[in-house]
């Protein structure tokens, strides 16, 4: 028998980003921390993506917000992104 063990990815340091937003029906506002996570050999690049209620602007905020974590690829994120602006005109 064999085990598989599956380690949880290692996020880089310092590197997060934050997209504000609204949520799309109830207007309320929205905050994403967009981080990379650190790549293994030549695997492609992904975020871990997080996702909470409210316009969260510091680390403890985050850290007792309820949040959705999500694990994303690049492709996937600039999607996010586009998205996001589109329904903020002005940012």
């Amino acid at each position: 028998m064999r085990t598989v063990t599956m380690l949880a990815p290692e996020r880089v340091a310092g590197s997060s980003a934050v997209l504000r937003g609204s949520h799309p029906l109830r207007g309320y506002p929205v905050t994403w921390r967009i981080t990379p996570l650190r790549r293994v050999g030549n695997a492609p690049a992904s975020y871990l993506v997080e996702h909470a209620d409210g316009d969260l602007q510091s680390d403890e905020a985050w850290e007792s917000a309820e949040r959705d974590e999500t694990v994303m690829n690049a492709y996937q994120v600039r999607e996010l992104i586009t998205r996001v602006r589109a329904s903020h005109p002005s940012h």
